[in-house]
């Protein structure tokens, strides 16, 4: 008989906080619904259009060139390493040096450029004229 009791109890404190809180529940049932349906929709689309796996390869890693005298065993590199030569030559500033490049780009500027200036003085490559610039593979950038 307690047992009975405490049931119906049980069941009426239950039926009355379902009815203080009709509102709440309803809107939490069909943000339950609308997620398992968009999750569910997600599944089925991704089914439907499969495509290849995407592959991501990196570029091999290329050691960097010496710039002093080193002696190369590579021969691909050998004609680089005569490039790197000739630019670490030209590198040191003189009276003569019109325009100016950097060993890490393919560009050249005039002296007075603010891109020159920044260039650091241990990449900096020396140019008396355009056509030096040119003949070594740079091309110009800053002429103002």
């Amino acid at each position: 008989m307690i047992l009975s009791t405490s049931i119906t109890a049980f069941l009426y404190r239950s039926k009355e906080w379902i009815t203080g809180n009709r509102q709440k529940l309803f809107l939490s049932g069909g943000f339950l619904i609308v997620a398992l349906l968009a999750f569910e929709s997600g599944l089925l689309r991704g089914a439907l259009t499969q495509s290849a796996p995407l592959v991501v390869s990196l570029p091999a890693v290329v050691e960097p060139l010496p710039v002093s005298g080193a002696v190369m065993e590579n021969k691909q590199v050998k004609g680089t390493e005569q490039r790197v030569a000739e630019t670490a030559k030209q590198s040191q500033p003189s009276g003569e040096c019109s325009y100016v490049g950097s060993r890490n780009s393919n560009k050249y500027h005039l002296v007075t450029c603010a891109v020159a200036k920044r260039i650091k003085p241990e990449n900096r490559v020396c140019f008396t004229s355009k056509e030096e610039a040119e003949k070594r593979g740079y091309v110009p950038s800053c002429m103002k």
